[in-house]
């Protein structure tokens, strides 16, 4: 069985963006745990929107959480 991989998906009410990963979960993780808050990125454009993960494979959304 292939391995899923997850991007990093931004949005808000007029918007979306991501960042073309093909990563695990967990790296996937801690890039938003690292830079959310920060200005790098998408984050500083998508300050009051939501940063989730998607797998690849399926379109699940598996995290979702508020950029601040």
């Amino acid at each position: 069985m292939k391995k899923k991989t997850y991007n990093v998906v931004f949005n808000d009410e007029t918007s979306s963006n991501d960042k073309g990963f093909k990563e695990s979960y967990n790296y996937c993780m801690n890039y938003i745990k690292s830079n959310n808050g920060t200005n790098n990125s998408y984050f500083k454009d998508y300050k009051n929107g939501t940063v989730s993960i998607v797998c690849n494979e399926t379109g699940e959304t598996v995290y979702e959480t508020n950029v601040f």
